[in-house]
């Protein structure tokens, strides 16, 4: 047993070095930005076939949850962590050396379960080192303080990486492979606050069924719950699909490979600065909010199929980076509701397992939609791929506010027991 002494000191090395160790880990860096390019030129993946994959990805995700719990457990928070980022350069080296659609898929499984093992990990160490008075507020400083530190640096590397790309399509991918293992050489100095007690696996595994089968009778009791996951299904899918439509228009018009992560760095820092102003949307749209950003969301790929149907020329360019940046200001302000919103319905009790039923649901539903997404480019271009996705969209969202007009944003008297107790 340690003394509260050496707890203490522990707990004051782990805050100091979380913000740093966030600030190269919480995503990759040097990647995103030229990632359709890589799958696309590098590894010589059709656009359909990146969203199959993606919707893929989602699934493994899902299925990787119970085992990252698992490993927590036993292994305890600071080599979990370990683990996870260790996973993550398995991903990386497989994502570079094993050609293919079928590299990618494997890479994949792999990055989806060093994220579900870090996600749980660095959240529950970081809580352990400031569960002190006032801990909760020095939990969101540190965590906030080590994500601007990322933002600054992604954000460098959004700018950069174009250029990297064309100097060697792998260049990118190393230099994040090398921040990485800087994540993984930091992790390894954190020090678990509980001694690590091995757990009864069966117990465990009886406990999570439970809490699933509890929190799915939840929402199905709950008309305010499962319009918010009719929402978000809808949403969240249309979101997946022009993560990767976007990449293969600007290919589609001819934008050079080293412009394009100066599009997505200018659209992302947009996306950034847009979070300031989800108070002021809010107290203007009230109950609308979630209207009023997902219809905005939908216009933007509707203008963009229009247009691109009837002339996809370079003039178009700077139009189509203005709907995208529409689109990740509107997609930057639904996550931080999405969180906002889903904290509301439960307790802290609750929470987890409520969380874990609807980003189940969610997923499972954007990677079908994915998988639809890429199907669609095998039929039709891209230009009315945007459109038709974005009708269909159109289509599906009236339909979903509708149902959500009686049942969501209403005053709390005006909500039934079912609909905000979490009491099964």
């Amino acid at each position: 047993m340690k003394s509260r002494k050496e707890i203490n000191k522990i707990r004051r090395k782990n805050a100091k070095l979380y913000p740093i160790y966030k600030m190269f880990s919480w995503d990759l860096l040097f990647f995103y930005s030229i990632e359709f390019l890589f799958y696309t030129m590098t590894k010589k993946i059709t656009p359909s076939e990146v969203l199959f994959i993606s919707g893929l990805y989602l699934i493994f995700k899902i299925l990787c949850q119970i085992p990252a719990v698992f490993v927590t457990d036993i292994l305890g928070k600071k080599n979990s962590i370990v683990l996870g980022n260790f996973i993550l350069i398995i991903y990386l080296l497989t994502l570079m050396l094993v050609p293919g659609p079928i590299g990618v898929i494997i890479a994949y499984w792999f990055c989806a379960l060093g994220y579900d093992i870090k996600i749980i990990a660095e959240a529950n160490l970081l809580y352990d080192s400031v569960a002190t008075r006032g801990g909760d507020g020095l939990y969101s400083k540190l965590d906030s303080k080590g994500g601007c530190g990322y933002y600054i640096i992604a954000g460098i590397g959004a700018l950069v990486s174009g250029y990297l790309f064309v100097i060697n399509n792998y260049l990118p991918i190393i230099i994040c492979l090398g921040f990485i293992i800087i994540s993984t050489i930091i992790s390894l100095k954190f020090e678990d606050i509980h001694e690590v007690d091995l757990p009864n696996k069966e117990k465990i595994s009886k406990s999570y069924l439970s809490d699933l089968s509890t929190s799915f009778k939840f929402i199905l009791k709950s008309k305010r719950m499962k319009s918010f996951i009719l929402f978000q299904v809808v949403f969240y899918s249309l979101i997946r699909i022009m993560i990767t439509y976007q990449g293969d228009l600007l290919q589609d018009v001819g934008v050079p490979e080293q412009e394009f992560s100066m599009i997505f760095a200018v659209s992302t820092l947009i996306g950034g600065l847009s979070i300031s102003m989800k108070r002021g949307i809010e107290k203007k749209f009230k109950n609308r909010t979630l209207a009023f950003l997902s219809l905005i969301f939908i216009l933007a790929t509707i203008t963009i199929g229009a247009l691109t149907s009837v002339y996809k020329g370079r003039e178009m360019i700077s139009l189509i980076v203005l709907m995208y940046v529409v689109q990740q200001f509107c997609a930057s302000i639904w996550y931080i509701l999405e969180s906002k919103y889903l904290r509301s319905f439960t307790t802290e009790t609750s929470r987890n397992k409520v969380a874990f039923v609807y980003q189940l649901i969610g997923s499972v539903m954007a990677s079908l939609a994915s998988i639809l997404g890429g199907l669609l480019l095998k039929i039709v271009s891209i230009e009315n791929a945007f459109l038709i996705v974005g009708l269909v969209s159109l289509i599906l969202i009236i339909l979903v506010l509708d149902y959500m007009r009686t049942r969501f944003g209403l005053k709390p008297d005006e909500y039934s027991k079912e609909d905000i107790d979490f009491d099964i």
